[in-house]
């Protein structure tokens, strides 16, 4: 291999943005909730849809619900110029939408960097608490609410094997930079876009 052959090869290296949706509460694709983790694949031969395949079984298997939930994951090309299309599209359990059991925009963020805790640097996915609990949350997240978020690590760490990084994507200086630290504190966030339409509403006057 010449040189110029291997920048070329070394340019074309893809970043995929990783789209992972959980059905919920409908068959409604607003109601899927939904987290995108980016993974630079540096291997000589690019499979999309066997790591699709292996992210869904593994995120079924994390989750514990079996059949019992719909896990979808596509792939796209971070880099891609728009309109960017899914190079691939897995669906598990396609029909299971279990109604949430807690407030769907209520979430546990996983933060994580890359070598540096600073901007481009940084990023944060938020796990739905319908995911993590059956129940309405506490004031805070439980020791073991936490431990679900950070067993995440280890998937999306060894996804793909040594030829796979997950990777904090900036799209401002177009850098993938593999995560080295992450933590998941004892704070509740709101992610507000992943609430439900409402359906009915009280409403009165007050009779003045």
């Amino acid at each position: 291999m010449t040189h110029l052959t291997l920048l070329a090869t070394l340019s074309d290296v893809p970043i995929w943005r990783m789209q992972v949706i959980w059905g919920a509460d409908s068959d409604l694709a607003r109601d899927r909730l939904v987290i995108t983790p980016h993974f630079n694949d540096t291997g000589l031969g690019d499979d999309p849809e066997g790591l699709a395949t292996d992210l869904a079984a593994a995120l079924e298997t994390w989750g514990g619900w079996g059949t019992a939930r719909r896990t979808q994951v596509k792939v796209y090309d971070a880099e891609g110029t728009p309109p960017v299309f899914p190079v691939a599209d897995v669906i598990r359990n396609q029909s299971a939408f279990p109604a949430s059991g807690s407030p769907r925009e209520v979430a546990l963020c996983l933060s994580y960097f890359a070598e540096r805790n600073v901007a481009r640097r940084r990023g944060r996915l938020y796990i739905p608490c319908p995911i993590l609990t059956g129940g309405t949350p506490t004031g805070r997240p439980s020791a073991a609410n936490r431990q679900k978020v950070a067993d995440l690590v280890p998937i999306f760490a060894g996804l793909g094997g040594v030829d796979v990084d997950w990777v904090v994507w900036s799209r401002a200086d177009g850098v993938a930079r593999k995560v080295t630290d992450w933590w998941v504190d004892d704070e509740w966030d709101v992610v507000r876009s992943r609430g439900l339409t409402r359906t009915t509403r009280l409403a009165g006057t007050t009779g003045g």
